[in-house]
């Protein structure tokens, strides 16, 4: 009976302490000062995922392109003004990075 409460009290506390799930966007900098905005702004994506060590091990899992220069290319951008990052996490086990680049 002990042994069920306290499983039921570290339920709640996962589930309350909000790492079961994230997803936020905020700015891949802060340093803002004199960035451009236009209408004619282009926008383009990548993706990083990644896997936490497993047990026992030390090597971190990652697939995923993560060069802004490549999105910029390929959007056809030759200025980028900033990028954002969004950030997708179930139970801090499956990481997704997804940064959004901003130019023209």
């Amino acid at each position: 009976m002990k042994r069920a409460s306290l499983m039921i009290l570290a339920a709640a506390a996962l589930l309350l302490s909000g790492c079961i799930y994230v997803h936020t966007v905020e700015p891949l900098t802060t340093d803002m000062h004199a960035t451009p905005m236009s209408s004619y702004e282009k926008k383009g994506t990548l993706q990083l995922i990644t896997f936490p060590p497993f047990a026992g091990s030390y090597r971190l899992v990652a697939w995923g392109n993560a060069a802004i220069g490549e999105v910029a290319k390929k959007e056809g951008m030759s200025e980028i003004y900033f990028a954002d990052v969004e950030t997708f996490s179930i139970l801090r086990v499956w990481n997704q990075y997804t940064v959004h680049v901003y130019g023209k």
